[in-house]
């Protein structure tokens, strides 16, 4: 499943993104350049594209989904990759809480007052 799950996530970015196995069954994806409403969208593709068909595997099709939590870098100033790793995965949590197979926005504070380029109901905002 994992070895599926990070082909469809390699094949589905481009070719400067990034994506890594981070942790058990987590992964870090970065998408280079990104305004936040395209991040968002790019998001929601990638998580469609994984979702989109069950896994074959020896015992039968099995249905795959995923939850993420997305941090928009933009208006964040300087933090330590340690606390971005910390917000992004509040939005993870917030992501699972909600269902799971959905996508939540880590924004900072002035974002996520006013999310004028996401949806509301996705924008997770900064402790």
């Amino acid at each position: 499943m994992l070895k599926e799950t990070a082909t469809r996530l390699v094949s589905s970015v481009r070719s400067y993104d990034f994506v890594g196995r981070f942790g058990g069954e987590e992964f870090l994806v970065t998408l280079n350049n990104c305004d936040p409403a395209f991040g968002l969208a790019r998001a929601e593709k990638i998580r469609g594209t994984i979702a989109g068909r069950p896994v074959e595997t020896s015992g039968g099709s099995v249905p795959i989904s995923m939850s993420f939590g997305l941090l928009l870098s933009q208006g964040w100033g300087c933090l330590s990759v340690k606390e971005l790793l910390h917000d992004v995965d509040s939005a993870l949590y917030a992501a699972k809480a909600a269902g799971r197979n959905c996508v939540k926005v880590v924004a900072p504070k002035e974002l996520a007052d006013n999310p004028r380029e996401l949806a509301s109901e996705s924008v997770w905002p900064r402790r």
